[in-house]
């Protein structure tokens, strides 16, 4: 039964995409600008378990078979020749976007994810045109190609983050994105929307003349406003929404790129490779955005394991710059607390053992010697004396040369 249950989500939501898709449409070819459906195949593919891909699969294919039947009036041999498109080509994108397991929110993860969509995309152009040479001998093949290629990649590019983002959402009653940040997001948004209902109307160059060509860039500052604001989640559906609406005015004749058309339809090709490559940026940035976060949580674990692991020993720890002197504390015992170079920690040395510690130091700062272990007394600001042990060590630069001495001191107490 979940097997059932999953095949027929994956159909429903398919051809709710189709017809959505469908109404985007004005242009001659028998594939419309966006296709959605196998958005659905490819991200279902990519944010689930090998388990669920034959159901998945099997719902792909029952939607294909009706749509094609619905919106092509295709007979049975038909049918299946444009469902088993859609399997192979999906089932063939989301293996390249799932090599090596990595995180599509991820760098490597989100390149794959692009080389996937973009290799399905692209196969299904190639094998769309024999298909329809036998299904529609009259249709214009590579212009049937080209469309399937365009329309499939936008699709797969803006559902796939989409499904990324949302996996394992659980609606919350607490946390989650500040008001104002949402506010903000929505504001840009909402300048978004402005910009290209007055970019992208119906016959814009009556409006601003020559310059008409060049606005199309006028909107996108505000769409990634908007979705650096909202987050993955929110981003995704901003991006998806508004990449939408810039293709339907296109195809529609409205907007920058259907000022001065070439060939019949070049306007919506246009507006596709715009958006597909506004698209491949913001899922690389989202995948550098959550890298640089990941770094950050794992340099603050790493930092508070630390900071715990010397207070527990007792231990304190100081890097020193070896041709300066100026001294970096570490987290810790704090016991070198104003002191900021060698020679302020070394006029706190009791004078005997002074001269013997300042030799060790220059030994391992100038590479005689590559480590050292000594011991000596501390005279504290408070009058209070410590005796302290000290392991120094030499770190080399790519040169070969010592750049920095570090110390690990513990301190015990001498009672007067």
């Amino acid at each position: 039964m979940p097997q059932i249950r999953k095949a027929l989500l994956v159909a429903a939501l398919f051809l709710a995409l189709a017809i959505l898709s469908r109404s985007l449409a004005n242009a001659a070819t028998l594939t419309t600008p966006v296709w959605l459906g196998s958005g659905v195949t490819f991200a279902a593919l990519l944010v689930s378990s090998r388990w669920w891909w034959p159901a998945i699969l099997a719902g792909a294919a029952g939607a294909s078979l009706v749509w094609a039947w619905a919106a092509h009036g295709l007979g049975l041999g038909g049918g299946l020749a444009f469902a088993g498109l859609e399997v192979v080509c999906m089932a063939s994108g989301a293996w390249i976007a799932r090599l090596g397991g990595h995180d599509p929110d991820r760098r490597a993860g989100a390149m794959l994810l692009i080389a996937g969509a973009l290799f399905a995309a692209a196969l299904g152009g190639l094998l769309a045109m024999p298909m329809w040479q036998w299904l529609r001998p009259g249709a214009n093949l590579l212009e049937e190609g080209r469309a399937w290629t365009f329309s499939t990649a936008i699709g797969l590019l803006l559902l796939a983050p989409v499904a990324t983002a949302f996996r394992g959402f659980r609606i919350r009653r607490s946390g989650g994105m500040p008001m104002p940040q949402f506010l903000a997001g929505g504001l840009a948004f909402l300048a978004f929307l402005l910009a290209t209902a007055l970019v992208f109307a119906d016959n814009i160059e009556q409006r601003y003349g020559h310059v008409a060509a060049t606005l199309a860039y006028l909107p996108m500052p505000f769409l990634l406003a908007s979705a650096a604001l909202w987050g993955a989640r929110g981003g995704a559906l901003a991006m998806l929404l508004g990449s939408l609406l810039i293709i339907g005015r296109s195809a529609h004749g409205g907007g920058p790129f259907a000022v001065a058309e070439g060939f019949p339809g070049e306007a919506v090709v246009e507006a596709q490779a715009f958006v597909a490559i506004w698209t491949g940026v913001m899922i690389m940035v989202r995948a550098l955005a959550r890298d640089r976060w990941l770094a950050l949580d794992q340099a603050r674990d790493w930092r508070l394991r630390y900071e715990r692991t010397m207070r527990a020993l007792r231990v304190a720890s100081v890097e020193y710059d070896a041709v300066t002197g100026q001294a970096v504390w570490g987290e810790g015992v704090q016991l070198g607390t104003g002191i900021g170079s060698l020679e302020e920690w070394l006029e706190r040395i009791d004078p005997a053992e002074r001269g013997l510690a300042q030799a060790v130091w220059s030994d391992v700062a100038q590479g005689i010697a590559p480590e050292s272990e000594q011991s000596y007394t501390l005279r504290l600001d408070d009058g209070r004396r410590l005796r302290v042990r000290e392991h120094l060590a030499g770190i080399r630069g790519a040169d070969g040369k010592v750049e920095q001495v570090v110390a690990m001191l513990r301190a015990e107490a001498i009672d007067d």
